[in-house]
Parts: C-alpha cells; structure tokens; sequence
C-alpha cells in the first residue's frame, strides 16, 4: 500500500523544513524522531513559561485587588471629609450669627442703637456693664472659633486634594494593572494553544514512527526508504505491509448493530459535519469496523483538542484494502477501545464501546459513534481533513439520516 504518503507527510508537515537545497540528505526516522523530542522540549518550555506568566498574573490581579481596596478606603475618607467641612460651614453660620446679635447688644450699650431700651433692661448699672462685658468676650470667643473652623476647613480641603490626586493616581494604576492582565491572559492562552498543537503534534508524530517501525521500518530507514517498504498490494486476494497481511475485502458493515443515522457527512447547521454518526443510544455498545483491516492507531481521550474542548474521546485508525484500493476510517466518542495497535481485525471484531458523553467528551453530544473515511494514499493525521472521503462511497447501504437499520 501507499500508505507511506500518510506518514511521510505528516513528518514532513510537522517538523521538516525543506532546505533550499533539493539534493540534502533526507533525515531517518531517528533523527525526526529526536526533532520531535527537541519539539516536546520546547512544549516543556512554554509550560514553564506559562507558569510564570500565570504567577505574574496572579500577582497582577492581588494587586489590583489592593488598589481597588484602597480606593474603596480613599473615596470613603472622602465623603467623610466632605461631610465634617458641612458640618463646620453649619457651625461657622451659627456663630457668625451669634457674633451679629451679639455686637448688636455692645453696639446698643455703646450708645450707636436705642441705648435706652437695653439700659431700662438691667437690673442695675453693674448688671448692664456685666452684660456689655460678656457679650464682648463671647464676640472675641466666637471670632476665634470662626477663625479656627476656617483653618480646620483649610486642612480638610487640603487633605480632600492630597486624597484626590492619590485616587488619580491610584485609578491609573488600577487601568495599568487591567491592561497587563489582559495582557497577560492573551500571552496565556497563545501559549495554551501552542502548547496544545506541539504536544498533538509530538504525540501523533511519535505515534506514527512508532506505526512505521512496528510494520518493518528501522530508525535507520529514510521516509523514502519507508515508502519502498509500505507499497499497496494490488492484487484482490489481500495485500502486506511489510510481510503483514491485510485481507482484501469487496463489502463493508455498517459499524453498529442496529441503529440509525443520526447526523450525515457535509454541511449541516452551524459547521461542515466531516463523517456520518450512527447511534442506537445505548452506551456501551459494541463498535465494528466496516471491513477487515489492520488497527494502525488507537489514540486516548485528550489527543484532539477544538477551541479548547476535548475532542474524541478514544479514537481507534483502521487501515483497510476495499477492492484492491487503500482507505484509512477512524471512529471517534468511543468510550473505551477493544483493540490494540497493530492488530488485526475482521467486521465481527469489536474495536470499542460506544460513548459520547459530553462530560467526558465536550465535542459530543448524545451516545453516537463519529465515521471518518480516508483515502488511504493521501490520509495525513497530522493535517486530520486530509484524503477525507463521504464514507458513503464505499458504504452504498447506509440509509438517509434517521432511518434505522440492522447490520
């Protein structure tokens, strides 16, 4: 088979930079194997990165929680510093006015108002100095209470600046400390997401070696010298992968038992849906391939990942020859495989269970099994849409989306 194409260009997409040079040497598997060891160094990096960019973030959002505290404490003072200068203009009212009837009365008993009037209101001419005499030591009194509020007032208004032009300040650094958060979740999640593309990469490049080597290729071998080992067996009574038998098969099975249809290949709302999902609602039942194969891939619950969700669940790759032709199907939300790499599998074999549980897989869901077809000859798992095939191309029997069926 050809199967070569599909790793050779997924190693060449994921870690091969095609010197200008066409005549370089090709690198082994070994050596690609090391570049994506280089690779997960470098995904090693970025966590350790994002640990630290998660510390500053952390230390950013403390601060800002303290700022936002002082604030809180600075516009209380504020208001209570706006309400004891009200108190104090009120006080300042009262005694001004106390200061007027007061220099009513001197004025009175020094002859400028009806002198007579207040003199007829003493008891005695020693009363009368008595009263004159108070009432210009209560003036005096007042007038110094007046001035002292005024100097209280003085204080107060300059504390209320000092207070404001620490809040300005104080709100500035609380505007800087949102926009270095921002920042800083930006620089987080871009280095999530490569995070998450070089471990998918590392781990499906790994897998696919470690494919390559299991079916005959040594770390030695070059991908060309992989390809000359991996050649499609033409012939209709079944071909071999590096002396690995895989039967040839004119027919194929639906993947379930009983079931129907539940959601058809193409466009659909909101998204283009890229295989055929079949269900019967029943968690845990038993999954077939559609025709005898090799199992080239089982891949675990994390592998894939779609706007930060987890995709897939378990995920099991079977290589077949349908009528002297490769083809690749994978069949994605199991809840646990059956099968193992490099096994091989007849339509009655069971590869997994049916899952689709959206608490353990969030890009399902409902109980289903997703079909995926490939064209075994350009199928790339590192480019996932490569090669994809309608599945009902090979499968003429699968009924319209919601018509149920028995195998």
């Amino acid at each position: 088979m050809k199967k070569v194409s599909i790793i050779a260009l997924t190693i060449v997409l994921c870690f091969i930079t095609l010197p200008a040079n066409a005549n370089a040497k090709e690198k082994t598997l070994n050596q690609l194997e090391a570049e994506a060891k280089a690779n997960r160094e470098a995904y090693n990096k970025a966590k350790s990165q994002k640990a630290l960019s998660e510390q500053e973030r952390a230390d950013a959002i403390k601060q800002k929680g303290q700022v936002e505290s002082e604030i809180k404490t600075i516009n209380s003072e504020l208001d209570k510093i706006k309400k004891e200068v009200e108190q104090l203009q009120k006080d300042i009212d009262v005694k001004d006015k106390e200061i007027k009837e007061l220099m009513k009365f001197v004025q009175v008993s020094n002859g400028e108002s009806a002198y007579m009037e207040y003199a007829f209101g003493a008891s005695s001419f020693t009363d009368f100095i008595y009263r004159v005499s108070v009432a210009e030591q209560l003036s005096n009194y007042n007038d110094e209470l007046i001035k002292s509020y005024n100097k209280d007032i003085k204080t107060l208004e300059q504390k209320q600046k000092d207070l404001a032009a620490k809040q300005t300040e104080l709100t500035k650094k609380q505007q800087e400390l949102t926009v270095l958060e921002a920042k800083l979740n930006k620089e987080i999640e871009e280095l999530k997401e490569g995070m998450l593309t070089k471990d998918r990469e590392y781990r499906t490049t790994i897998d696919l070696i470690n494919s390559l080597k299991s079916m005959g290729c040594s770390g030695n071998d070059t991908k060309t010298q992989c390809l000359n080992k991996q050649k499609p067996a033409s012939s209709t009574s079944g071909g071999s992968i590096s002396g690995i038998k895989i039967p040839s098969t004119n027919g194929t099975y639906m993947p379930i038992a009983r079931g129907r249809v539940t959601s058809d290949y193409g466009q659909r709302s909101g998204d283009y849906h890229t295989g055929i999902d079949f269900s019967n609602s029943t968690y845990g039942d038993n999954v077939y391939p559609i025709a005898s194969g090799k199992v080239i891939l089982v891949q675990s619950p994390g592998t894939y990942t779609e706007n930060g969700k987890n995709c897939g669940n378990w995920i099991v790759y079977v290589l077949h020859n349908v009528s002297g032709h490769s083809y690749v199907t994978s069949y994605w939300h199991l809840a646990s495989p059956s099968v193992s790499k490099g096994q091989n599998v007849t339509p009655n074999t069971v590869i997994g269970k049916m899952g689709g549980l959206h608490s353990v897989d969030q890009c399902s869901f409902g109980v289903h099994v997703h079909l995926n077809l490939f064209d075994g000859n350009t199928w790339d798992l590192a480019r996932p849409n490569s090669g994809r095939i309608n599945p009902r191309k090979i499968m003429p029997q699968i009924p319209r989306q919601g018509t149920y069926f028995t195998r």
